[in-house]
């Protein structure tokens, strides 16, 4: 490894849910010798480019962002896949090839490693190019420091204590320790907070962090796609409310709904909402950060995207979805009339498009539902983007935040926000408790299928309510996944997380 660059090209790593079996274990034909990187400014954009590449490699492959954010929920139900079933009971043990991947965090270690490298070596370019400007390093830095962070966050939230990989190294991270997660979030809030500081609201070339078009690329093709001064905020906010730290949580939140209008975020419509061409595109003025896979630039796939398991005919040729969200608990989650989302008319008719065939012992998932061609069902390939922050989300987080901090009047406002904007009545009541289960219901309503529900019952100490694991498991550390045993066996310093011995 010491001629080759650990460095993976774009091209490779934007397949989807294509990734790495070790952390850096790559075909030869992908690596770039060292001596011909880091010289020139193009070098700079693909090292960048690549990051993102890993990043959507980590979050896509076996559709992991729904996997750990959503699945073991309690919303959805299986109806013919073992693996994930197995899931939606906590038997995060069971024996899948698909288990063993959603246990192994190697992928997010390889969007570390390839951040560090490029944290290392960047400033080489800025020697050797002329072209590569400071003001060009600036901000790849903070892209670079942005995607490092939220990996970090990823791994904090799914595994606890796990290896704090702050620089460059070779080869795969074997014999290196677990940090405490109280730690591992710190430093994902300290880089979180850096990348902030150089990223513009947009790229228009309108901000002083940004002049001109990022490599070629205009606003419009980079919305809601690459790190944003308003994306390293949501990231920040999210990070405090994981650490219990609301005031930090409702500053970055503020920080962004009181600045709207610096990134042109507002809520969106219902329609919007599930249209496919709306908010899944990943683009929109209430998308904050999306990983995108638009058909238009090839990145469409059959793999690593949720409607693979939510949807059947029409839509796609398969008779019955892999899982779906069953009718009473749909009834139960949308219980107040008019909601533009779900709602029962006086007819018995249905209102929106979160669910299809609502008839059906089985109801279909259909709020996400982006497929790249026309013919449908003779093709079953996908374009939805994986959200990762939007608008109306950052407004329930405020909201949250807020009743943590007794800012009554702050949490209902940013409430009611969403609540309107879904047809529904405003919401009041002088009861911080009964306002605080109001956040958490408008969240479930809200953020249904977008990898937020497992994450939300753990903050909001709901796990018990809405899962098989007692109160025992969870002190424990049952809301933990366990650690693979490749990464286990290839580190005799890791310990297995506790529950899962």
């Amino acid at each position: 490894m010491k001629t080759k660059l650990l460095f993976i090209i774009t091209g490779l790593l934007l397949l989807g849910g294509s990734g790495c079996k070790k952390t850096l274990d790559v075909n030869t034909t992908s690596l770039v010798m060292a001596e011909q990187m880091w010289k020139v400014k193009n070098d700079a954009r693909s090292a960048v480019f690549a990051t993102y590449g890993l990043l959507r490699a980590a979050l896509s492959n076996e559709n992991a962002f729904f996997v750990y954010g959503e699945l073991r929920g309690g919303d959805f139900k299986v109806s013919n896949r073992q693996d994930i079933s197995a899931v939606t009971k906590q038997d995060l043990n069971a024996d899948y090839g698909s288990m063993a991947e959603w246990k192994d965090w190697r992928r997010f270690y390889a969007v570390i490693a390839q951040a560090n490298l490029c944290l290392e070596k960047l400033p080489l370019i800025r020697q050797n190019d002329f072209r590569y400007r400071q003001e060009d390093l600036k901000l790849d830095l903070a892209n670079i420091r942005f995607l490092r962070a939220l990996s970090y966050f990823y791994l904090a939230r799914i595994w606890g204590d796990v290896p704090l990989i702050r620089s460059n190294v070779e080869g795969d991270f074997t014999e290196k320790p677990q940090t405490p997660e109280a730690d591992i979030l710190a430093f994902a809030a300290s880089e979180a907070a850096a990348a902030a500081a150089d990223l513009p609201w947009r790229y228009n070339g309108l901000w002083p962090e940004q002049e001109g078009l990022y490599y070629a690329q205009t606003d419009a093709q980079l919305q809601s796609i690459i790190a944003t001064k308003a994306a390293a905020y949501a990231l920040s906010a999210h990070i405090g409310a994981w650490q219990g730290d609301y005031a930090t949580a409702e500053k970055n939140c503020r920080l962004i709904i009181d600045n709207n209008s610096n990134g042109g975020y507002n809520t969106t419509s219902s329609s919007n909402l599930t249209s496919p061409n709306g908010v899944f595109t990943g683009q929109g003025f209430s998308v904050i950060f999306s990983i995108n896979f638009a058909a238009k630039n090839q990145e469409a796939s059959v793999r690593g995207h949720v409607e693979d398991w939510t949807l059947s005919e029409p839509f796609i040729p398969k008779k019955t979805a892999d899982i779906y969200v069953p009718k009473d608990s749909i009834t139960k989650i949308f219980n107040e009339p008019n909601d533009a989302r779900f709602s029962l008319a006086a007819d018995g008719s249905t209102v929106g498009d979160y669910f299809t065939n609502f008839s059906n012992t089985a109801p279909m998932f259909s709020k996400i539902r982006n497929l790249s061609v026309s013919q449908v069902p003779v093709f079953k390939s996908y374009q939805s983007a994986i959200v990762i922050f939007r608008f109306e989300e950052i407004l329930l987080l405020r909201a949250e935040a807020a009743i943590f901090l007794n800012f009554r009047s702050d949490a209902l406002s940013n409430l009611n926000k969403v609540r309107t904007a879904r047809n529904l009545s405003e919401f009041s009541s002088t009861d911080n408790q009964v306002i605080l289960e109001a956040i958490f219901k408008e969240r479930r309503r809200e953020l249904l299928g977008e990898g937020w529900r497992w994450y939300d019952l753990v903050r909001f100490k709901k796990v018990k309510e809405f899962s098989k694991l007692s109160a025992s498991d969870i002190a424990n550390g049952a809301t933990k996944w366990p650690i693979s045993k490749v990464v286990l066996s290839n580190n005799s310093k890791l310990i297995q997380n506790n529950f899962w011995h």
